[in-house]
């Protein structure tokens, strides 16, 4: 079973929606293109999770256990598949901990 990523992030540095087209461009100025595979549209979130030292370690023994492997989570576009394999570390100064994660969508049969 699928885990689900439940911490709401405190800022998001937006999204972006990827597509994947194949191309073939001719001698003669003519070009083709198509979506390339089922899911020719990806997105992708850069987000950033604020809170106390126990919340933030949390959050990083998540991704930390998730690395290589599929998670929900409720992203703009409803509850989809994600992965994260880079987030920030943060150092311990003070009570209010940040670190930064990149939620990249991925696919499923």
């Amino acid at each position: 079973m699928t885990d689900t990523f439940n911490w709401v992030p405190t800022r998001t540095g937006g999204g972006t929606a990827n597509g994947v087209v194949r191309r073939a461009k001719f001698g003669d100025g003519y070009s083709q293109s198509a979506p390339d595979g089922l899911n020719a549209r990806w997105r992708s979130y850069q987000l950033t999770f604020t809170g106390s030292q126990a919340r933030i370690e949390q959050i990083i023994d998540f991704l930390d256990d998730h690395i290589g492997r599929s998670f929900y989570w409720q992203s703009p576009r409803g509850l989809l598949l994600f992965q994260c394999d880079t987030h920030s570390e943060p150092f311990a100064t003070g009570l209010v901990h940040s670190i930064t994660a990149t939620f990249e969508q991925t696919f499923q049969p």
